[in-house]
């Protein structure tokens, strides 16, 4: 199962290695609990010798889809009050 809120269970620790080219594999289970996928963007954030991996969510586009409604409804009302 995907992990959807990666707040949620313990901490854990994995390590990775790093390989020629600085690439990077990352561990299967860090992969499973951040619903990683190829091609996916991933920040990296270095602070005092540390470093914090995570991933750039891929799309907030239609997030709120359909909260306030059919936008097609709502348009056709807006042009209605226009006239």
């Amino acid at each position: 199962m995907k992990a959807k809120n990666q707040t949620a269970g313990p901490s854990i620790e994995l390590e990775a290695v790093v390989r020629k080219r600085n690439q990077i594999t990352l561990p299967g289970q860090a992969v499973e609990l951040l619903d990683i996928r190829e091609g996916d963007v991933l920040v990296i954030q270095v602070m005092r010798g540390s470093a914090v991996l995570r991933p750039v969510r891929r799309s907030y586009a239609g997030m709120a889809k359909g909260v306030y409604g059919n936008a097609d409804d709502f348009v056709a009302r807006e042009r209605a009050d226009w006239e």
